[in-house]
């Protein structure tokens, strides 16, 4: 092999240093970066990368589903609110913009939310511009409260923040979005509320799964300081917005049960209070109302007494013992039963009734004046050998079911079922309704199935689920017992019901054209640990329990209002008197808006009433409404299913004529007076884009824009609605905030 030459050998020599000095570089990297995310300043380096990244992920939140009541009222939805900030460090926002604009600012803060003065809100922009300056973080929020959208547009157009370009006015408004109630506190327990995934009650809580939705996800780049813009991402994943529910709740018998019930706590100063109207077939619950009384006279819902409160339930109880006497025991109604002046000893325990001085009375009168003595002596003759077979007879007919029910919350009976752990009184206590806890659901289904031929369900409160109008799922109730006593007992037990609203403890309540079928009962209530008496004074719950129409059942109530009698306070404990009045509000209401329990005028001696108007609209929503009020209509020449039509009243045939109308045109303000919020809202901001504020609850009377102004897509419109007040932070026509 012949030797290399010089001039090889030299290019040789130099390629080596070359990858020499490169092995060398390439070592001295790795070492450095290696230093970089090991060492010792690797935490604070980690930090500040993450201050400074271009590239982030963003979470999107999905849009809550709505809430709805049983015939589309909206009863929840989201609105978009927004936290104001502000980069105090903003690459534009120069000393000399943020000095010439900052005391103006602070003047139009102060002047818009009123929370401080002028100075107060300049000496915050300017110790917050100073903090940023000196690198201790750049973002603080400058406003007490979030704002609305339209209260957003007014805030764009203040000192430094009407700069357009972020980073000269370093103005950050996040969004987030509020659960807002149009109808206010009505239901609002119910309806419930999600704080976070911990914290949540009502619909709200039992339905998060359906109404949460999906978040989506979006890559996102910083252009400037704190300013951020989406891009393009494979990763990137699109919000799916929650589920819409649908409740049985009908908001204006709520409405009514509410306000009754309050005033009622109100005018006895009672404790606390729940209402609740089922329907006898579906088990539909109408309406839910639980207050509780503060010290200082108001009324808030902060429990769900109806299915939370498992208490002793006193004479209501006794239905349940008549029917165990009636299909057990094999007494008649017609059986005589010693009461001995309503005042006797049983067993060592003194069992006295309400009213006293009757010496002996029917099993049907024990029942109907809410007898102690006599259903403690009927039972006891029928039992005392026997006392297991009373309480086995009672676990038949369902009074020890679970009753389940589609909110978190509900508690089951308590009830000895082992009579060979009861004590001698145990036997006489059961029998009119002590030494067990039930709660009113439960009490209130039980009457139901009396009410319902002797079927027991169980109750529901939500009955779809929808998503983008279409039902995805469907709830029905559960049946408890297919039958709790034999048709016999049955009619004997209803009979029973209607002789205490016309000649028994429930007398007084009689509604005009309306025949209901009731109990009463006052149950004693122990203080936790301290007994039935203290303080000089005694627990006591009033409820009424029962069905109408008493001979075609449709609705089941009960009422319940526990209250303390002693010191002055608290005379009216008995269940006829307090809880009876909140009872024959609901039943006169539900009686005055059912058109089928209505005698016609003409039979009733009066003059028909002129045919009510009827709003225009699509064909097959204006059917819907004279379907639904029982009103004849005929379709005019040439009329067709699909198109906008008007109700015009034909008096001299008794009906209406369904006439086309002229379709609101685009790009021209509908007329929403009369409607709800929810019809309002998809017209205005669904069909035709705008942007809606409202104040009030119940129907707009009044609209910002005149129906059949040009109006483009975006426009600001406020709505009226029909009370000026709302506890949902609405805005007003001006877009100030009801507080």
């Amino acid at each position: 092999m012949k030797n290399e030459s010089p001039i090889k050998q030299e290019i040789t020599r130099r390629a080596w240093v070359v990858y020499a000095l490169f092995l060398l570089c390439g070592a001295a990297v790795l070492i450095r970066i290696l230093y970089i995310q090991y060492g010792p300043d690797s935490a604070r380096l980690r930090a500040r990368a993450q201050d400074t990244k271009t590239f982030r992920m963003t979470e999107i939140e999905a849009e809550r589903g709505d809430i709805f009541s049983r015939n589309g009222r909206l009863l929840a939805t989201s609105l978009p609110y927004y936290d104001l900030k502000m980069d105090f460090r903003a690459t534009g926002l120069t000393d000399s913009i943020f000095a010439a604009g900052v005391d103006s600012l602070a003047g139009r803060l102060a002047a818009f939310f009123g929370d401080k003065s002028s100075r107060r809100y300049g000496d915050m922009l300017k110790e917050y511009r100073s903090r940023a300056l000196a690198g201790k973080g750049r973002v603080y929020r400058i406003a007490p409260r979030q704002v609305s959208y339209f209260e957003l547009g007014q805030i764009r157009e203040f000192p430094i923040l009407r700069h357009r370009n972020p980073n000269v006015s370093g103005f950050i408004p996040e969004r987030v979005n509020r659960r807002v109630l149009p109808y206010g506190s009505i239901a609002a327990r119910t309806i419930g509320r999600k704080v976070n995934d911990s914290v949540m009650w009502g619909v709200e809580g039992a339905f998060d799964e359906y109404l949460k939705g999906h978040d989506g996800l979006t890559r996102t780049q910083r252009i400037s300081g704190s300013f951020w813009i989406p891009v393009a991402d494979d990763n990137n994943r699109e919000p799916v917005d929650g589920m819409d529910v649908i409740t049985t709740l009908d908001i204006d018998l709520q409405d009514v049960a509410e306000r009754a019930l309050e005033q009622q706590l109100q005018a006895e100063e009672a404790d606390w209070g729940t209402a609740v109207l089922m329907e006898v077939e579906t088990g539909e619950i109408r309406a839910m109302a639980n207050l509780s009384r503060r010290r200082d006279g108001t009324c808030v819902e902060d429990l769900n007494h109806a299915i939370a409160q498992r208490i002793n339930p006193g004479s209501t109880f006794k239905l349940a013992s008549l029917i165990v006497l009636l299909e057990d025991a094999g007494m008649s109604l017609d059986d005589v039963v010693r009461i001995d002046g309503g005042d006797v000893v049983i067993y060592k325990k003194r069992v006295r009734d309400s009213h006293l001085g009757y010496r002996q009375l029917t099993l049907r009168q024990v029942f109907e004046v809410s007898s102690n003595v006599g259903f403690a002596r009927a039972v006891n003759d029928h039992y005392r050998e026997n006392q297991q077979r009373f309480v086995d007879q009672l676990v038949k007919i369902g009074v020890n079911d679970t009753i389940p029910f589609q909110l978190a919350g509900s508690r089951g009976p308590y009830i000895h079922t082992d009579a060979k752990k009861w004590s001698m009184l145990t036997l006489t206590s059961m029998s009119y309704g002590y030494e067990l806890e039930m709660t009113p659901m439960q009490t209130l289904c039980l009457y139901n199935a009396v009410a319902n031929g002797g079927k027991m369900i169980s109750p529901i409160v939500v009955k779809e689920i929808r998503q983008y109008g279409q039902t995805l799922k469907t709830y029905r109730p559960q049946v408890i017992r297919e039958q709790i006593c034999s048709p016999a007992t049955l009619a004997k037990v209803r009979s029973c019901l209607r002789g205490v609203a016309t000649a028994g403890t429930a007398k007084r309540l009689q509604i005009k054209d309306l025949e209901i079928a009731v109990k009463t009962g006052t149950a004693q209530v122990p203080n936790f640990n301290r007994g039935y008496g203290v303080y000089g004074g005694m627990n006591y719950l009033a409820t009424i329990v029962g069905y109408f129409p008493a001979d075609r059942p449709k609705y089941t109530c009960i009422v319940a209002i526990k209250t303390f009698s002693g010191h002055g306070r608290g005379a009216n404990y008995y269940g006829g008197s307090l809880a009876g009045p909140v009872f024959r509000a609901i039943a006169e209401r539900v009686y005055g808006s059912s058109v089928d329990w209505q005698a016609p005028v003409a039979e009733r001696g009066g003059h028909a009433p002129d045919l009510p108007q009827v709003k225009g609209g699509y064909y097959r929503d204006v059917e819907k409404v004279l379907d639904r009020l029982s009103l004849k209509y005929a379709d005019a020449p040439g009329v067709k299913k699909a198109d906008y039509v008007k109700a015009v009243p034909d008096s001299a045939a008794g009906r209406v004529v369904l006439e086309a109308a002229e379709t609101p045109k685009e790009g021209e303000m509908p007329d929403v007076g009369g409607m709800g919020l929810r019809d309002a809202l998809r017209l205005l901001q669904v069909e035709r884009g705008l942007i809606v504020s409202f104040s009030g609850k119940g129907k707009v009377v009044r609209q910002s824009v005149i129906p059949g102004d040009s109006v483009r897509k975006g426009q600001r419109v406020s709505l009226v609605l029909s009370t000026d007040h709302t506890e949902n932070n609405s805005e007003t026509e001006n877009g100030k905030k009801t507080e």
